[in-house]
């Protein structure tokens, strides 16, 4: 627009700012962002005039930025796509949040309800396991914080030698107890038909199969995140002891789902069992 062009219905940048309730900075620093422009620029003098209808694309930015959406993804989407693809976001998280509360509720329950203490006996059930052939990986020095890791690797190698396994892994504590740090550990998988034949010195170090015999066990069915999991092997062990129940070999959980198959850890279902 020249100089001597109409500015009929429009507003400075000033006037802009002060009916959407911000700055003439504010504005400048949109424009050079390119997120939102003026919509006449005087050829002559440079200066902003903004329409009032404006007004409304201004503050859905503004309304994003609350929901502390970058500038760069506000720009990279239309104002609309990004504040549903926030929306969605959020809803996510207050699920989320809503399976966090019903989890630590329960967990409150099992771990510190005296009635719920004097229940423990029957939190268990009695099952077969095995028997199986395993494809295992031995860790000397093992983390739990690690063992989806551990298990990604075991994988890996398992396609690699073409083994068809069930849709679950296994996690075996070799001194008997569960500790979250340096504790020797097999992870394994379960696979159909006889024992390949590979030599063993093509495979990896500390891979092998193995053979997992019919045995008797106590189950307790988890489901919730890992880091729990020490909470929730101190109150079994303490009934096994009190019920002075003697294993008969290493404890071991179930991976049913985790996170190679879930995104909440929330959703994560193992099975601790117990050989008697």
């Amino acid at each position: 627009m020249t100089q001597g062009q109409s500015q009929v219905n429009l507003l400075t940048i000033k006037q802009f700012a002060e009916v959407c309730r911000t700055t003439p900075r504010t504005l400048r620093f949109y424009e050079k962002k390119g997120l939102f422009k003026p919509a006449v620029i005087d050829t002559f003098n440079k200066y902003r005039f903004y329409h009032p209808s404006q007004a409304r694309e201004f503050l859905k930015i503004k309304l994003l930025q609350n929901f502390h959406v970058p500038l760069k993804q506000i720009k990279a989407n239309s104002v609309e796509t990004t504040l549903l693809n926030r929306l969605k976001i959020l809803k996510e998280e207050i699920a989320e949040k809503e399976k966090e509360y019903k989890f630590l509720k329960k967990m409150k329950s099992f771990l510190l309800d005296s009635r719920q203490a004097r229940m423990t006996k029957d939190i268990f059930q009695t099952k077969t396991f095995g028997p199986y052939n395993l494809f295992t990986m031995k860790v000397e020095h093992g983390e739990y914080s690690s063992i989806t890791e551990y298990i990604k690797i075991l994988w890996k190698e398992a396609k690699r030698l073409k083994l068809k396994c069930e849709n679950y892994e296994i996690v075996f504590y070799l001194n008997g107890a569960y500790n979250p740090k340096n504790t020797p550990l097999e992870i394994s998988l379960v696979f159909h038909g006889s024992t390949p034949k590979v030599d063993a010195r093509k495979l990896p170090e500390n891979f092998y199969f193995k053979k997992y015999p019919k045995t008797k066990v106590l189950t307790f069915e988890y489901n919730g995140p890992y880091e729990y999991l020490i909470l929730v092997y101190q109150k079994l062990f303490s009934y096994l002891e009190e019920e002075k129940i003697v294993l008969k070999g290493s404890g071991f959980d179930i991976y049913k789902f985790g996170p190679l198959s879930t995104k909440s850890k929330y959703d994560y279902r193992t099975t601790i069992a117990f050989p008697v």
